[in-house]
């Protein structure tokens, strides 16, 4: 059995930031660690039987494939390990790479989990110690997988949304919000039932066309921007709308508040590029709460420039 394919193929997700733009360096990398941690430890505790799965991909013409040293990511001597090839992870259908998989099945408590985190952390940077390769970690007590595929975040995956749901509450601010609405979906909580029709897509996405053409900002260069998005909330909503928008990555601010009504904004600095999902988030916290009312900018790489 394929415990990968069935899982992300098949099975409901959580995707997590842990990597946060505003933060660089030291601080950037202690803040993914610190949310890695946390989240390995609310999936996996140390009774639970796991299969520790590492898989590196290679040109089949390539015939010199070592043995990856899986030795160094646990306390004691492994059980006896496993190793098959499978046709290549990210596309079956390409016959010039295959996969090769190496799995063993351990107690948690045996794992190494700093010296692993911290290996899947460096793995787009010149950093020891570093995986070698994609690692995935079944928690088979569970029926949980858990996937950190580099410092920018991980994914949690099950057969049964269930045993996601109590994760989906626990780290529910550090769900990545290009993928939130449709987290929410698969839980039935938060947007869910919130739908945009194909004339608000079609509009949202011409306005969003038009202010992106008129900025002359170029996406396929530095366009990282504060995005400013603005909120009226009918007065008998905003404690409501204000709970559930802080549970996102946004920086929410009470503007004016009136008997009737409350103005916001959401901010958040990213590149401009992802606006198509931030205005879709922010349309549909509009749409059940009061009424979004559209964003601004203010470019923050080299040349300032703002809109309205």
């Amino acid at each position: 059995m394929n415990i990968v394919k069935e899982m992300t193929s098949h099975g409901p997700y959580i995707r997590y930031e842990l990597g946060l733009e505003n933060l660089v360096g030291e601080a950037y990398r202690c803040e993914s660690l610190r949310r890695a941690r946390s989240i390995y430890r609310s999936i996996i505790e140390p009774e639970d039987n796991v299969v520790f799965i590492h898989r590196t991909s290679y040109d089949r013409s390539d015939r010199q494939v070592g043995k990856v040293r899986l030795k160094r990511f646990f306390r004691s001597r492994l059980p006896q390990v496993r190793s098959r090839i499978l046709p290549y992870e990210f596309d079956e259908s390409d016959e010039d790479l295959w996969t090769k998989e190496w799995s063993v099945e351990v107690k948690a408590k045996e794992i190494l989990m700093p010296y692993l985190l911290e290996a899947i952390e460096n793995t787009d940077f010149i950093r020891k110690p570093d995986s070698g390769g994609r690692i995935y970690l079944y928690n088979q007590t569970k029926d949980i997988l858990f996937h950190m595929y580099d410092d920018r975040g991980c994914d949690v995956f099950s057969s049964d949304k269930s045993s996601l749901l109590p994760f989906y509450h626990l780290h529910r601010k550090w769900i990545l919000d290009y993928n939130r609405y449709e987290i929410d979906g698969i839980f039935g909580e938060g947007l869910a039932g919130i739908i945009e029709t194909d004339e608000e897509q079609k509009n949202r996405r011409a306005y969003n066309n038009k202010k992106v053409t008129d900025s002359g900002i170029n996406l396929r260069r530095a366009n990282i921007c504060h995005v400013t998005h603005d909120f009226k909330i009918p007065s008998i909503h905003a404690d409501k709308f204000e709970e559930e928008i802080s549970l996102t990555s946004f920086t929410i601010q009470r503007i004016l508040s009136t008997n009737d009504q409350v103005t916001y904004t959401a901010s958040k600095a990213q590149a401009l590029a992802l606006i198509d999902y931030q205005t879709l988030l922010m349309c549909m916290y509009g749409k059940k709460y009061g009424s979004y009312d559209g964003w601004s900018f203010e470019k923050l790489d080299s040349k300032s420039c703002t809109g309205g």
